[in-house]
């Protein structure tokens, strides 16, 4: 008997209290909380780190592509309609998502655009994923029919139309050129690719190349261009407030763009930021060379550093870029 009463007040001497089972767990909320955060950073800028690789592994693609091709950037746009060149619209990636039944005109634009076609030197459409975007599901002129197949990278970046054909000995500076950018912010569209900027042909019959300014806009194929500042909700905020880009070297870098609540009068540096003004997480605004007819900050005859006259035209999603 009495070794059962020893173990007893054993047991209950061995125990937790209440109030030192609450200092435990205020203990491990303490450090949950200042640790999750960590977690969270550290695992971005892991994401940051692949995708700045995979951006490089692009980069290299394209500079093999152009020993390959006569010195001649890839191309964007197809005259694949028989109309105009297929500027401004949504291509395939792969190109093995269009099926046997589709038209020729289909694959021939996807085939010939430059995500598809530095396909044999970067062997991987996934490079193309962006690990931090907002996977869109969309349709286009060009893609499937039939339901797109599982496994298809998300693309966030976009290709600078502005050098579609364009020589790469041409090019002012290959330092400070986009080749490709995250001209979607962070919308990833699903299996399909796009030029951002794009150049305006619009006769089929004649070449599609970029054409330089001067206080006017020359009239014809590439003589005016455009690119775009749908996010569709998304935002461009990927990684801190900062994007990738790819320039002509092939060096890939992360750069901070002025995202915050920008009125109107009140206008980032068109040298480096390739909108002109945000409202929150949304590009508001664009800027324009010479004459207003091409991006300030794609043009392949511009140095990189001289502060030439820019046009501002402010614009967006009404409901998002109301000062």
């Amino acid at each position: 008997m009495k070794n059962r009463i020893r173990q007893a007040g054993r047991s209950q001497r061995n125990a937790f209290t209440l109030i030192e089972l609450l200092v435990v767990i205020a203990i491990i909320a303490i450090l949950a909380a200042i640790l999750f955060p960590v977690f969270a950073q550290a695992k971005a800028a892991a994401k940051k780190t692949q995708a700045l690789s995979n951006a490089k592994q692009i980069g290299i693609a394209v500079q093999i592509y152009l020993n390959d091709a006569d010195d001649t950037f890839p191309l964007a746009f197809h005259p694949s309609d028989g109309s105009a060149y297929s500027w401004n619209r949504f291509k395939p990636v792969p190109v093995s998502q269009l099926g046997t039944a589709e038209p020729a005109w289909k694959r021939d634009a996807a085939n010939t655009f430059v995500m598809n076609s530095i396909q044999p030197y970067a062997k991987n459409t996934q490079i193309l994923n962006e690990p931090n975007g907002n996977i869109i599901r969309t349709s286009g002129f060009y893609g499937p029919t039939t339901p797109q197949p599982a496994g298809l990278p998300a693309i966030s970046y976009t290709y600078n139309g502005l050098i579609h054909a364009f020589s790469g000995s041409a090019m002012a500076s290959s330092s400070t050129v986009p080749v490709f950018w995250h001209g979607h912010g962070k919308r990833a569209l699903y299996g399909y690719g796009y030029a951002s900027p794009w150049l305006v042909c619009d006769t089929a019959s004649q070449p599609c190349t970029y054409v330089s300014s001067g206080t006017t806009c020359a009239t014809g194929n590439g003589g005016t261009s455009g690119y775009t500042t749908n996010t569709s909700n998304s935002g461009v905020d990927l990684y801190s407030g900062s994007i990738i880009f790819v320039m002509a070297d092939t060096s890939a870098k992360s750069r901070r763009v002025a995202i915050g609540n920008n009125p109107a009068t009140q206008r980032t540096d068109p040298r480096v930021d390739p909108w002109a003004r945000y409202r929150g997480n949304f590009p508001c605004g664009r800027y324009w060379g010479p004459g207003g007819c091409h991006p300030y900050l794609f043009r392949p005859d511009w140095d990189g550093a001289t502060a030439d006259s820019a046009v501002f035209v402010d614009g967006g999603t009404a409901t998002q870029c109301t000062n």
